[in-house]
């Protein structure tokens, strides 16, 4: 695996950063983006965070550590899941940045995503990505 294999997409947001923010750290509202998934953490550095779901009627759960928690500016942390096919071990967990910046009465928001195990993946990562960024956008410029 490769840390050179990077997803990385970015939107602009009619709304504050503070909205961004909201939309990235609410379970409510992240199930949107994140096809029904519940996120459980603290929001805490270096605290757990879990992703848990179904998908095609199997229950899965995903998860990660905090890396960085930035109010309105940054959200990292890391992330590893068994749709991969890979074993629970660190150098299979990738990271996932989110970075929210304003400017000129818009935000940026820009994900991106490393450690991404082929270049397939990193395709799908990069549709995946851009679907949530189009919802993120929709559900917080409502």
């Amino acid at each position: 695996m490769s840390k050179e294999l990077i997803s990385k997409s970015s939107i602009d947001i009619n709304a504050p950063s503070s909205e961004i923010w909201e939309a990235l750290v609410n379970p409510e509202i992240a199930k949107e983006y994140f096809f029904g998934a519940e996120i459980v953490t603290d929001w805490k550095v270096g605290s757990p965070i879990k992703f848990k779901g179904e998908f095609n009627v199997n229950n899965y759960e995903e998860k990660g550590v905090l890396i960085n928690v930035e109010p309105n500016s940054q959200l990292q942390y890391s992330h590893w899941s068994h749709f991969d096919g890979l074993p629970d071990e660190p150098e299979n967990y990738r990271t996932w940045t989110f970075d929210i910046t304003e400017k000129n009465g818009t935000t940026l928001l820009t994900i991106s995503e490393d450690n991404i195990p082929s270049e397939k993946q990193r395709s799908r990562s990069d549709e995946f990505w851009n679907e949530a960024l189009l919802k993120i956008k929709r559900l917080v410029e409502k």
